[in-house]
């Protein structure tokens, strides 16, 4: 016998949604009444009805049906209220309005999360990453609009034309920046799709190390040059400083009485946590400390156009200028690819040289690779370095396996005989009681 259950509708809350109300085997039920699209239901007439549909299931004779007919008639309510507040999170997350909806999420990269993009930034090259995805789709595929509605084949297709126009590098950086930004939005939950570039796989990188300079080289690089760059370029040799740290060094980083330089390195400033573990020791040769000596200490910054224009954005201009210089030397600073690509050239000479061959004569002249890891501020290998400890004695010594007599003031450059070269270098990296004995030792000769 079908068993008699009655209900009540009425509304409740701020935003007045009917509700029905009934019991069944002794127990009080509520049920917020939706329509068949899982909207609210704002009209008693449609309530009354939602709610005659719900009764009808429970006045069926067999329990068994009737609970799975009721089970599945509040489940689909509810299931289409889900897919409809999905829908309503896609039609919001507009491709124009992608960028914005990215820089609005909190776990977005920390790269991004400064209160003014700065020019020539990791944030800025994500933008142009994303202007660029932005406008082939607006040309590609007009009638898509959502960032939802991009499949991994429009990825896919995206990521050929970059493919098709730059480097290797250049392709990893954008797939890198396109998984990050569906992935940070989706986690969000300012979207509710799949990642249309998470299944494409990086390409395999064919790295093109800047080359080290040869000394001759650096010689004419440093003597040819005037100004600021010539201590610029000296910065990036003597001290294996990347080009941010020789433009922005500061006068009270450097002790000359002592001959060293202490700083920590701009690329791990913002990160770092202990700071006595990320100062870079470096000493200063004669040849540096002469230039070092011939400028006014009369502001913050040692190179003040050089640290005016960097921190102004404008470090391309000074990679300009740098690079200029190394074709005045005749140092060729690019190769053309031989892959028939049409990418841009291969940069195989330029400032980063300077440090490169820093690394590469000191491993030459001895100079110990923990010390090498630690002024160079590397990672590798973590444990030894973060045990290393560098003397101010040492720091001059190793500084001088650098040493390049023919810039110093009151000398000629020439070609030495080999010998006379050596015995110079070894002296350099004795105490002066070493130094004293040879000198007596000398004397007997005579």
């Amino acid at each position: 016998m079908a068993r008699k259950v009655g209900g009540r509708v009425y509304q409740s809350g701020k935003k007045k949604f009917y509700y029905l109300r009934y019991q069944m085997d002794g127990k009080d039920n509520r049920v917020r009444l939706m329509d068949t699209s899982g909207n609210p239901i704002t009209s008693k007439a449609e309530a009354q009805a939602a709610a005659n549909r719900i009764l009808a299931h429970i006045h069926e004779s067999d329990k068994t049906e009737q609970l799975r007919k009721l089970k599945n008639d509040i489940q689909d309510a509810e299931e289409a209220a889900v897919i409809a507040e999905l829908n309503m999170r896609n039609a919001a997350a507009s491709i124009d309005k992608g960028w914005e909806l990215f820089m609005a999420c909190p776990k977005r990269p920390k790269s991004c999360r400064m209160m003014k993009i700065a020019k020539y930034s990791t944030a800025a090259n994500y933008h142009a990453y994303y202007e660029r995805f932005r406008k082939w789709i607006a040309e590609t595929y007009p009638a898509v609009h959502l960032l939802s509605e991009v499949s991994n084949n429009i990825a896919v297709e995206f990521m050929e034309t970059v493919r098709a126009t730059g480097a290797t590098g250049t392709y990893n950086k954008y797939l890198q920046f396109l998984k990050c930004f569906y992935k940070t939005l989706l986690e969000a939950g300012k979207i509710a799709s799949v990642n249309p570039f998470g299944e494409i796989e990086r390409e395999d990188m064919a790295y093109h190390s800047k080359k080290e300079l040869s000394r001759e080289q650096i010689y004419s690089l440093i003597q040819s040059a005037d100004g600021e760059l010539r201590v610029l370029l000296a910065l990036g040799y003597f001290c294996g400083f990347r080009l941010g740290d020789c433009c922005t060094l500061k006068w009270n980083e450097i002790n000359l009485e002592r001959g060293i330089i202490e700083r920590i390195p701009r690329k791990t400033a913002r990160t770092v946590k202990d700071p006595a573990q990320s100062v870079v020791k470096v000493g200063i040769p004669r040849s540096l400390l002469d230039m070092l000596l011939e400028l006014p200490e009369d502001g913050v910054y040692v190179l003040p156009k050089a640290a005016a224009d960097y921190l102004g954005g404008r470090k391309p201009a000074i990679s300009h200028t740098i690079q200029a210089h190394f074709i005045r030397c005749g140092i060729q600073t690019t190769e053309e690819r031989m892959d028939g690509s049409g990418a841009r050239a291969i940069a195989v000479y330029g400032f980063h040289s300077l440090r490169y061959s820093y690394v590469s004569h000191n491993a030459e002249a001895g100079t110990p690779a923990a010390v090498i890891q630690r002024n160079a501020g590397h990672a590798n290998p973590a444990m030894t370095e973060h045990y290393t400890r560098i003397s101010d004695d040492n720091a001059l010594k190793y500084a001088a396996a650098l040493a390049m007599p023919e810039l110093e003031e009151g000398n000629v450059a020439h070609d030495p005989e080999p010998e006379r070269e050596e015995l110079r270098r070894i002296v350099e990296t004795w105490d002066i009681g070493r130094v004293r004995r040879l000198l007596d030792f000398a004397e007997r000769l005579k």
